[in-house]
């Protein structure tokens, strides 16, 4: 009975200890926990159609371990984002990835880029604004003609 006792407590301890040791490998890669990213919502505001947008997000290893941005892949083919792909940052370093959308859209828009990192990390990163029509330009007055006597 004894043995019985000790042998089921061993089981038990060792039971929690792995489930101690799967929880600590899963918030290693918790993203809040290893990135600190700046920029994820960016508003535009209101900018005249066809006027380009281009901001920086900014991604800090907070971490303990390296990290490796994998890849960034823009909803639709009038946003880019430029990055440097497999690029392996250490911690207390910083990448950056620049997004640039054409603005072209008239009305209210949200753009989708999505961030890939190693260990199965992403951030989706919106850009919300709203194209307006570029202000017409009154034409010039006409000079009043001489009047002819």
């Amino acid at each position: 009975m004894k043995k019985l006792l000790i042998a089921s407590f061993c089981l038990l301890s060792a039971h929690f200890v792995q489930a101690q040791d799967q929880t600590t490998a899963s918030d290693k890669w918790d993203i809040g926990k290893v990135l600190e990213i700046t920029n994820t919502n960016f508003n535009a505001g209101e900018r005249p159609v066809g006027q380009p947008v281009d901001f920086v997000v900014e991604i800090k290893n907070i971490g303990k371990d390296s990290v490796t941005l994998i890849n960034a892949k823009a909803g639709c083919g009038c946003t880019t984002p430029n990055f440097t792909p497999n690029q392996r940052f250490g911690p207390g370093q910083t990448v950056k990835v620049a997004i640039s959308y054409n603005g072209g859209q008239a009305g209210s828009y949200g753009k989708v880029t999505t961030i890939y990192f190693d260990h199965e990390m992403s951030q989706t990163i919106m850009l919300t604004g709203v194209g307006v029509p570029p202000k017409q330009e009154a034409a010039p007055a006409q000079a009043a003609s001489p009047v002819k006597h």
